[in-house]
């Protein structure tokens, strides 16, 4: 009953399904496009953050070692 009720309607409406399938489709696309982008950004987020705690640190190892003379045990 069921079987034949699908078939009929897929008979009568396949453009209407085409389309709807094709609008599924889209929107998964779309939906995995923004998930990728939205994680490329976040990881150069993080690098760029990352980026700027290594410089900083190394700026101020470089003060800490002029301050001593580049003598640890001054």
């Amino acid at each position: 009953m069921l079987h034949q009720l699908f078939s009929r309607s897929l008979s009568v409406y396949p453009r209407v399904y085409l389309q709807f399938a094709a609008l599924v489709g889209l929107l998964i696309a779309a939906e995995f496009s923004l998930s990728t982008l939205s994680m490329m950004l976040t990881q150069r987020a993080v690098h760029r953050v990352s980026q700027g705690v290594r410089r900083r640190r190394e700026v101020q190892r470089r003060q800490r070692d002029a301050d001593t003379g580049g003598n640890c045990c001054a």
